[in-house]
Protein backbone atom coordinates (compact mmCIF):
# COMPACT_ATOMS: atom_id res chain seq x y z
CA UNK A 1 0.00 0.00 0.00
CA UNK A 2 2.77 2.26 0.84
CA UNK A 3 4.42 1.70 -2.51
CA UNK A 4 1.11 2.79 -4.22
CA UNK A 5 1.19 5.49 -2.19
CA UNK A 6 4.73 6.67 -2.83
CA UNK A 7 4.11 5.89 -6.89
CA UNK A 8 0.95 8.18 -6.79
CA UNK A 9 2.84 10.73 -5.03
CA UNK A 10 5.58 11.01 -7.59
CA UNK A 11 3.04 10.70 -10.67
CA UNK A 12 1.15 13.50 -8.77
CA UNK A 13 4.76 15.68 -8.84
CA UNK A 14 5.60 14.81 -12.20
CA UNK A 15 2.21 16.24 -13.29
CA UNK A 16 2.39 19.22 -11.54
CA UNK A 17 5.93 19.99 -12.84
CA UNK A 18 5.03 19.21 -16.31
CA UNK A 19 2.06 21.62 -16.28
CA UNK A 20 4.01 24.19 -14.32
CA UNK A 21 6.55 23.74 -17.17
CA UNK A 22 3.62 24.00 -19.98
CA UNK A 23 2.53 27.02 -18.25
CA UNK A 24 5.82 28.96 -18.47
CA UNK A 25 6.54 27.72 -21.67
CA UNK A 26 3.03 29.42 -22.69
CA UNK A 27 4.38 32.80 -20.81
CA UNK A 28 7.43 33.38 -23.43
CA UNK A 29 4.62 34.91 -25.15
CA UNK A 30 4.10 38.11 -24.14
CA UNK A 31 1.39 40.54 -25.53
CA UNK A 32 1.77 44.31 -25.61
CA UNK A 33 -1.22 47.02 -26.20
CA UNK A 34 0.11 49.88 -27.71
CA UNK A 35 -1.69 53.28 -28.11
CA UNK A 36 0.03 55.85 -29.88
CA UNK A 37 -1.04 59.68 -30.38
CA UNK A 38 -2.03 59.75 -33.74
CA UNK A 39 -0.92 57.40 -36.34
CA UNK A 40 -1.72 60.50 -39.20
CA UNK A 41 1.51 62.37 -37.98
CA UNK A 42 4.71 60.72 -39.35
CA UNK A 43 6.35 61.17 -36.10
CA UNK A 44 4.28 57.78 -35.04
CA UNK A 45 4.30 56.30 -38.21
CA UNK A 46 7.71 55.79 -37.36
CA UNK A 47 7.72 54.99 -34.09
CA UNK A 48 5.64 52.56 -34.98
CA UNK A 49 7.88 50.87 -37.69
CA UNK A 50 10.43 50.72 -35.24
CA UNK A 51 8.33 49.00 -33.09
CA UNK A 52 6.81 46.23 -35.73
CA UNK A 53 10.78 45.80 -36.39
CA UNK A 54 11.25 44.95 -33.03
CA UNK A 55 8.29 42.32 -32.87
CA UNK A 56 8.87 40.99 -35.98
CA UNK A 57 12.52 39.80 -34.69
CA UNK A 58 11.07 38.25 -31.82
CA UNK A 59 8.91 35.16 -32.27
CA UNK A 60 7.61 35.46 -28.69
CA UNK A 61 6.18 39.00 -28.85
CA UNK A 62 2.64 40.19 -30.02
CA UNK A 63 2.24 43.59 -30.42
CA UNK A 64 -1.40 45.37 -30.51
CA UNK A 65 -1.26 48.75 -32.12
CA UNK A 66 -4.32 51.40 -32.11
CA UNK A 67 -4.44 54.81 -32.86
CA UNK A 68 -5.93 57.04 -30.28
CA UNK A 69 -6.05 60.08 -33.54
CA UNK A 70 -5.15 62.54 -31.12
CA UNK A 71 -8.74 62.14 -29.21
CA UNK A 72 -8.08 61.48 -25.46
CA UNK A 73 -11.78 59.70 -24.74
CA UNK A 74 -10.61 56.99 -27.67
CA UNK A 75 -7.53 56.62 -25.83
CA UNK A 76 -8.91 55.90 -22.16
CA UNK A 77 -11.20 53.56 -24.04
CA UNK A 78 -8.22 51.58 -25.87
CA UNK A 79 -6.59 51.34 -22.21
CA UNK A 80 -10.02 49.90 -21.10
CA UNK A 81 -9.85 47.11 -23.84
CA UNK A 82 -6.44 46.55 -23.37
CA UNK A 83 -7.41 45.69 -19.59
CA UNK A 84 -10.42 43.86 -20.73
CA UNK A 85 -7.83 41.77 -23.19
CA UNK A 86 -5.62 41.27 -19.85
CA UNK A 87 -2.45 42.22 -21.96
CA UNK A 88 0.92 41.32 -20.29
CA UNK A 89 2.00 45.27 -20.48
CA UNK A 90 0.52 48.69 -22.09
CA UNK A 91 2.76 51.39 -24.12
CA UNK A 92 1.57 54.90 -24.59
CA UNK A 93 2.33 58.12 -25.88
CA UNK A 94 -0.61 60.30 -24.50
CA UNK A 95 -2.36 62.81 -26.21
CA UNK A 96 -3.06 64.51 -22.71
CA UNK A 97 -0.99 64.37 -19.90
CA UNK A 98 -2.84 65.01 -17.12
CA UNK A 99 -6.48 63.82 -18.87
CA UNK A 100 -4.82 59.84 -19.17
CA UNK A 101 -3.07 59.88 -16.00
CA UNK A 102 -6.44 58.18 -14.27
CA UNK A 103 -6.92 55.89 -17.15
CA UNK A 104 -2.93 54.63 -17.14
CA UNK A 105 -3.20 54.50 -13.05
CA UNK A 106 -6.44 52.11 -13.58
CA UNK A 107 -4.26 49.51 -15.69
CA UNK A 108 -1.62 49.52 -13.05
CA UNK A 109 -3.55 49.44 -10.49
CA UNK A 110 -5.07 46.56 -12.52
CA UNK A 111 -1.60 44.60 -12.71
CA UNK A 112 -0.52 45.93 -16.02
CA UNK A 113 2.54 47.24 -15.99
CA UNK A 114 3.21 50.79 -18.07
CA UNK A 115 5.68 52.58 -19.73
CA UNK A 116 5.05 56.21 -21.32
CA UNK A 117 7.03 57.09 -24.67
CA UNK A 118 7.57 60.71 -25.95
CA UNK A 119 4.61 62.14 -24.07
CA UNK A 120 4.41 61.58 -19.91
CA UNK A 121 1.10 60.94 -18.08
CA UNK A 122 0.31 62.98 -14.64
CA UNK A 123 0.24 61.31 -11.74
CA UNK A 124 0.37 57.76 -12.91
CA UNK A 125 3.18 55.37 -11.29
CA UNK A 126 4.99 54.09 -14.89
CA UNK A 127 7.79 51.29 -15.20
CA UNK A 128 9.61 54.43 -16.72
CA UNK A 129 9.24 57.57 -19.14
CA UNK A 130 10.94 57.28 -22.26
CA UNK A 131 11.30 60.63 -24.36
CA UNK A 132 13.90 62.77 -26.21
CA UNK A 133 15.78 65.29 -23.91
CA UNK A 134 12.98 67.92 -25.09
CA UNK A 135 14.16 70.60 -22.78
CA UNK A 136 17.88 70.32 -25.01
CA UNK A 137 15.97 70.06 -28.11
CA UNK A 138 14.03 73.27 -27.33
CA UNK A 139 17.17 75.16 -26.78
CA UNK A 140 18.45 73.84 -30.24
CA UNK A 141 15.06 74.71 -31.99
CA UNK A 142 15.71 78.58 -30.07
CA UNK A 143 19.48 78.48 -31.74
CA UNK A 144 18.22 78.18 -34.80
CA UNK A 145 15.50 80.56 -34.35
CA UNK A 146 18.51 82.88 -32.68
CA UNK A 147 20.64 82.25 -35.81
CA UNK A 148 18.13 83.08 -38.34
CA UNK A 149 16.63 86.48 -37.13
CA UNK A 150 20.85 87.46 -36.46
CA UNK A 151 21.65 87.10 -39.39
CA UNK A 152 18.46 89.12 -40.70
CA UNK A 153 19.67 91.95 -38.01
CA UNK A 154 16.30 91.89 -35.58
CA UNK A 155 16.47 92.31 -32.03
CA UNK A 156 12.98 92.84 -31.92
CA UNK A 157 9.59 91.44 -32.88
CA UNK A 158 7.16 89.16 -31.98
CA UNK A 159 8.18 84.68 -32.52
CA UNK A 160 5.10 82.93 -32.26
CA UNK A 161 5.41 79.30 -30.53
CA UNK A 162 2.84 77.03 -32.68
CA UNK A 163 1.81 74.64 -29.94
CA UNK A 164 0.58 71.52 -28.40
CA UNK A 165 -0.14 72.69 -25.11
CA UNK A 166 -1.70 69.71 -23.01
CA UNK A 167 1.55 67.43 -23.21
CA UNK A 168 4.45 67.48 -21.43
CA UNK A 169 6.97 67.19 -24.20
CA UNK A 170 6.12 70.37 -25.85
CA UNK A 171 6.00 72.00 -22.58
CA UNK A 172 9.12 71.36 -22.03
CA UNK A 173 10.23 72.12 -25.97
CA UNK A 174 9.16 75.69 -24.79
CA UNK A 175 10.85 75.77 -21.78
CA UNK A 176 14.08 75.42 -23.50
CA UNK A 177 13.28 77.37 -26.35
CA UNK A 178 12.35 80.49 -24.22
CA UNK A 179 15.29 80.31 -22.09
CA UNK A 180 17.72 80.58 -24.60
CA UNK A 181 15.35 82.93 -26.67
CA UNK A 182 15.50 85.22 -23.15
CA UNK A 183 18.92 85.25 -23.14
CA UNK A 184 20.37 85.63 -26.38
CA UNK A 185 17.06 88.13 -27.51
CA UNK A 186 15.38 89.32 -24.88
CA UNK A 187 13.18 91.94 -26.77
CA UNK A 188 11.73 89.21 -29.15
CA UNK A 189 8.49 88.52 -27.39
CA UNK A 190 7.50 85.55 -27.36
CA UNK A 191 3.54 84.23 -28.23
CA UNK A 192 1.70 80.51 -27.74
CA UNK A 193 -0.80 79.67 -30.14
CA UNK A 194 -2.43 76.10 -29.21
CA UNK A 195 -2.76 74.09 -32.56
CA UNK A 196 -3.08 70.63 -30.28
CA UNK A 197 0.00 69.80 -32.69
CA UNK A 198 -2.42 69.11 -35.90
CA UNK A 199 -1.17 70.76 -39.35
CA UNK A 200 -4.66 72.52 -40.52
CA UNK A 201 -4.90 74.11 -36.87
CA UNK A 202 -1.43 75.51 -36.86
CA UNK A 203 -1.86 77.21 -40.32
CA UNK A 204 -5.09 78.28 -39.27
CA UNK A 205 -3.40 79.62 -35.73
CA UNK A 206 -0.73 81.04 -38.04
CA UNK A 207 -2.49 83.06 -40.36
CA UNK A 208 -4.51 84.50 -36.93
CA UNK A 209 -1.32 85.38 -35.43
CA UNK A 210 0.03 87.20 -38.62
CA UNK A 211 -3.27 89.07 -38.55
CA UNK A 212 -2.39 89.78 -35.13
CA UNK A 213 0.84 91.18 -35.29
CA UNK A 214 1.32 92.06 -38.74
CA UNK A 215 5.04 93.08 -40.07
CA UNK A 216 6.17 92.87 -35.92
CA UNK A 217 6.02 89.17 -36.31
CA UNK A 218 9.31 87.78 -37.71
CA UNK A 219 9.09 84.30 -36.69
CA UNK A 220 7.71 80.77 -35.82
CA UNK A 221 8.71 78.39 -33.83
CA UNK A 222 6.53 74.63 -34.54
CA UNK A 223 6.44 72.61 -31.95
CA UNK A 224 6.40 69.20 -34.18
CA UNK A 225 6.55 68.58 -37.68
CA UNK A 226 2.54 69.05 -38.36
CA UNK A 227 2.75 72.40 -36.89
CA UNK A 228 5.87 74.03 -38.41
CA UNK A 229 4.62 72.99 -41.91
CA UNK A 230 1.22 74.00 -41.11
CA UNK A 231 3.04 77.47 -40.35
CA UNK A 232 4.52 77.00 -43.77
CA UNK A 233 1.56 76.77 -45.54
CA UNK A 234 0.25 79.86 -43.78
CA UNK A 235 2.58 81.92 -44.41
CA UNK A 236 3.65 80.30 -48.72
CA UNK A 237 -0.05 81.79 -48.43
CA UNK A 238 0.32 85.31 -47.51
CA UNK A 239 3.39 85.57 -49.62
CA UNK A 240 5.83 86.29 -46.49
CA UNK A 241 8.75 83.84 -46.36
CA UNK A 242 11.42 86.67 -47.00
CA UNK A 243 10.24 88.25 -43.71
CA UNK A 244 9.24 85.68 -41.60
CA UNK A 245 11.95 82.68 -40.36
CA UNK A 246 10.54 79.26 -39.29
CA UNK A 247 11.70 76.81 -37.07
CA UNK A 248 10.52 73.50 -36.43
CA UNK A 249 10.86 69.95 -34.15
CA UNK A 250 11.12 66.55 -36.01
CA UNK A 251 12.80 66.58 -38.93
CA UNK A 252 10.75 64.35 -41.09
CA UNK A 253 10.51 63.94 -44.49
CA UNK A 254 8.80 66.73 -46.10
CA UNK A 255 10.15 69.10 -43.34
CA UNK A 256 14.05 68.42 -44.32
CA UNK A 257 12.39 68.87 -47.87
CA UNK A 258 11.48 71.77 -46.92
CA UNK A 259 14.71 72.83 -45.48
CA UNK A 260 16.41 71.95 -48.09
CA UNK A 261 14.31 74.12 -50.41
CA UNK A 262 15.30 77.16 -47.94
CA UNK A 263 11.35 77.59 -46.49
CA UNK A 264 12.36 76.33 -42.91
CA UNK A 265 15.19 77.39 -41.07
CA UNK A 266 15.52 74.01 -39.63
CA UNK A 267 14.18 71.49 -36.74
CA UNK A 268 15.47 69.29 -33.88
CA UNK A 269 15.93 65.97 -34.65
CA UNK A 270 14.53 63.26 -32.63
CA UNK A 271 14.57 59.39 -32.80
CA UNK A 272 11.06 57.98 -32.92
CA UNK A 273 12.33 54.40 -33.51
CA UNK A 274 14.63 54.63 -30.98
CA UNK A 275 11.68 55.99 -28.94
CA UNK A 276 9.49 53.20 -29.49
CA UNK A 277 11.92 50.28 -29.41
CA UNK A 278 13.43 51.50 -25.99
CA UNK A 279 9.82 51.76 -24.75
CA UNK A 280 9.26 48.16 -25.81
CA UNK A 281 12.50 46.65 -24.48
CA UNK A 282 11.98 48.58 -20.98
CA UNK A 283 8.48 47.45 -20.60
CA UNK A 284 9.95 43.80 -22.01
CA UNK A 285 12.68 43.49 -19.31
CA UNK A 286 10.21 44.38 -16.37
CA UNK A 287 7.80 41.88 -17.31
CA UNK A 288 10.21 39.41 -17.44
CA UNK A 289 11.66 39.95 -13.73
CA UNK A 290 15.21 40.88 -15.73
CA UNK A 291 15.23 44.39 -14.27
CA UNK A 292 13.42 45.74 -11.56
CA UNK A 293 14.50 49.24 -11.10
CA UNK A 294 14.47 51.86 -13.41
CA UNK A 295 14.81 55.84 -14.27
CA UNK A 296 11.96 57.96 -13.55
CA UNK A 297 13.38 59.04 -17.26
CA UNK A 298 15.04 57.96 -20.30
CA UNK A 299 16.51 59.86 -22.17
CA UNK A 300 17.16 59.72 -26.14
CA UNK A 301 19.47 61.77 -28.09
CA UNK A 302 18.19 64.73 -29.88
CA UNK A 303 19.95 66.78 -32.74
CA UNK A 304 20.30 69.17 -35.39
CA UNK A 305 18.84 69.32 -38.92
CA UNK A 306 19.29 72.38 -41.41
CA UNK A 307 20.79 72.40 -44.98
CA UNK A 308 24.53 71.38 -44.05
CA UNK A 309 22.91 67.99 -43.00
CA UNK A 310 22.42 66.26 -39.92
CA UNK A 311 24.12 65.95 -36.13
CA UNK A 312 23.26 64.76 -33.07
CA UNK A 313 23.86 67.24 -30.46
CA UNK A 314 26.26 66.79 -27.38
Amino acid sequence: MKKIVAIFLILLIGVSVFAAGTKEAQKEKYVLGITLMSLRHPFFQEMKEGMEKLANEDPNLIIRITDADFDSGIQSNQINDFIQQKVDGIVITPCDSKALGPSVQKAINAGIPVVTVDVAAEGADVVTHVASDNVRGGEIAAGLMVGALKERGLSEGVVVIVDHTGVTSTQQRNEGFRKVMSKELPNIQLEVFDAVGQRDKAMSVSEDAMQRFGLRLVGFFGVNDDTSLGALSAVERANRLSNISIVGYDAGDESRAAIMAGKIVGNTIQLPAEMGRMGIEALLSYIKGERTEFPSFMPVPVGTYTKAGAQLAE
